[in-house]
């Protein structure tokens, strides 16, 4: 399948939040609480995403002219990766890691990280990634577990 990757613009910002929550919501649901998954999306609005938007941070993964996914990376870690549900297995999530590791590899010599949902961590061991450890994440009020990755 054919995608067209670009910079996320401000326009974008509403179909990220849309996007990202039913990622947390549907393909999060087997690995994490309700209450878990409540807390992570509690609070977030399109506006949100518009500081990493507006440093051009954010890419999306277009396919004819609707996002399927977006991603975000800097040099040494793979920020964000998330798929719209609909579109999981047609490799908008291996398109997003492709342009997402070009990202990090960018100027930087050392092993390349993510924090990793539980659901994700097998699609990242699928690049190259090996869990180092386990920590959470505090989001509102909720901590959520993640797996601690890195690629060599």
């Amino acid at each position: 399948m054919a995608f067209t990757i670009r910079r996320a613009g401000p326009g974008d910002a509403a179909r990220l939040h849309e996007l990202h929550t039913a990622a947390v919501r549907r393909i999060c649901a087997l690995h994490y609480a309700p209450e878990i998954i409540d807390g992570w999306l509690c609070n977030r609005t399109p506006a949100g995403y518009l500081p990493e938007i507006d440093r051009g941070a954010i890419f999306v993964v277009d396919d004819d002219g609707r996002i399927v996914g977006f991603g975000e990376a800097v040099p040494g870690v793979v920020i964000a990766v998330y798929v719209d549900p609909t579109a999981v297995r047609r490799g908008a999530g291996s398109a997003i890691m492709d342009h997402a590791l070009a990202i990090a590899r960018h100027g930087h010599d050392g092993p390349i990280r993510i924090e990793s949902t539980l659901n994700a961590a097998r699609f990242y061991e699928r690049f190259g990634f090996r869990e180092v450890g386990r920590s959470s994440v505090r989001r509102s009020h909720v901590d959520i577990p993640v797996v601690l990755m890195e690629r060599p």
